[in-house]
């Protein structure tokens, strides 16, 4: 199965839990403020797996304070 986006919550610098999900269940505001509050995390990172041909990987800090 291939994942199009990672998820990654951050608690007191250290990796808590990992999400993957696949093309059509690209995670938004809502899922972000529910996992920030169901693992305690500090931070949430998504890391998208780009459509180029190196398959890059953009990685996006989300504001978790603003959600």
């Amino acid at each position: 199965m291939i994942y199009k986006y990672h998820v990654v919550l951050i608690k007191e610098q250290v990796i808590i839990k990992d999400i993957y999900y696949q093309k059509d269940e690209k995670p938004g505001n809502d899922e972000f403020k529910q996992l920030a509050n169901q693992y305690g995390a500090d931070e949430v990172i998504l890391n998208t797996i780009d459509d180029d041909e190196l398959e890059s990987i953009v990685k996006e800090q989300i504001d978790i304070s603003n959600l």
